[in-house]
């Protein structure tokens, strides 16, 4: 339990990452406000369910009257994953993932609201174009909508720190799977190798990095007491690739189209700054898996 028990405005709260990070806030003691179109039978028990979505922060910020906004909203078109839906409909990917984002942070700002913390995404890089690990002041190039739409939201981070001195960090986060993982996509190829199902992936046998949702929602629980922090970090997590992961599962990987190779990313920085370090490895996460499925 921590000694501060902050009041925190969580959007996407119902999203595999943002109720896996609810959860860890929740149990540390904090009163959470959550805003959550989409699923909001997925908000966990125990926060505050406020109506709307990022485009609606204004009025939850004058219920909340937050110390922090955390923010893990994306646009989703169902199950499909956030690549996919930023593909099918990249206007949207954008309005939600861009335009959404400067709402929300404009929102806050108005409301005297200065710490956020937010999801970005690795693949806001683009892919790999050599074996280093990428640091934080990476060259972005990123090659699909949603990859664009966090590369932008990063942008507008910076505005906000920049112009108005708000205190705003962000992680890139590398390919997450683990509990409560419900979406399609490569982490459910991860889901469906666990229990021992082949599965096609559309990805070349190289190393990718990845991380149990679990430590991430640790992450942002420990972020919420650390101000002053840096605009952006990255979680590597571990690095697997789909070869290891089926050999572990004792399955199969059936053929599939090569896909994009992603850059491997440095957490060296946030390592640095925070002290933070994953606490479960790519066998604790494949077994969280399979009994999640149970």
């Amino acid at each position: 339990m921590t000694t501060s028990r902050s009041s925190l405005l969580v959007v996407g709260a119902g999203g595999f990452v943002g109720a896996a990070c609810t959860r860890a806030l929740l149990a540390e003691g904090h009163a959470v406000f959550a805003l959550e179109p989409a699923r909001p039978q997925a908000v966990p028990h125990g926060a505050t369910l406020l109506p709307g979505g990022i485009t609606d922060a204004a009025a939850a910020m004058a219920t909340a009257r937050p110390d922090c906004v955390l923010n893990f909203a994306a646009f989703s078109t169902g199950a499909v994953g956030l690549a996919r839906s930023g593909e099918a409909a990249p206007e949207r990917a954008l309005e939600v993932n861009a335009l959404g984002f400067h709402a929300l942070l404009q929102a806050a700002h108005q409301a005297g609201v200065r710490r956020v913390l937010w999801s970005s995404s690795t693949v806001a890089i683009g892919p790999a174009t050599h074996g280093a690990r990428e640091a934080e002041d990476v060259a972005c190039a990123p090659t699909n909508s949603y990859g664009l739409s966090k590369l932008l939201a990063e942008q507008v981070a910076a505005f906000f720190r920049r112009v108005h001195g708000m205190d705003i960090t962000g992680i890139r986060l590398p390919l997450i799977f683990g509990p409560g993982l419900w979406y399609e996509g490569a982490a459910a190829a991860v889901k469906r190798l666990a229990v021992g199902q082949p599965a096609a992936v559309s990805a070349p046998d190289q190393p990718f990095d990845a991380a149990d949702v679990r430590d991430v929602a640790r992450l942002f629980a420990l972020l919420v007491a650390r101000p002053g922090l840096a605009p952006l970090y990255h979680l590597a997590g571990h690095t697997t690739t789909w070869r290891e992961i089926a050999t572990l599962c004792d399955t199969q990987l059936l053929p599939a189209p090569s896909g994009t190779t992603w850059p491997l990313v440095s957490q060296a920085r946030l390592e640095q700054d925070t002290g933070f370090t994953c606490a479960h490895d790519l066998r604790a996460t494949l077994r969280a898996l399979r009994e999640d499925c149970a």
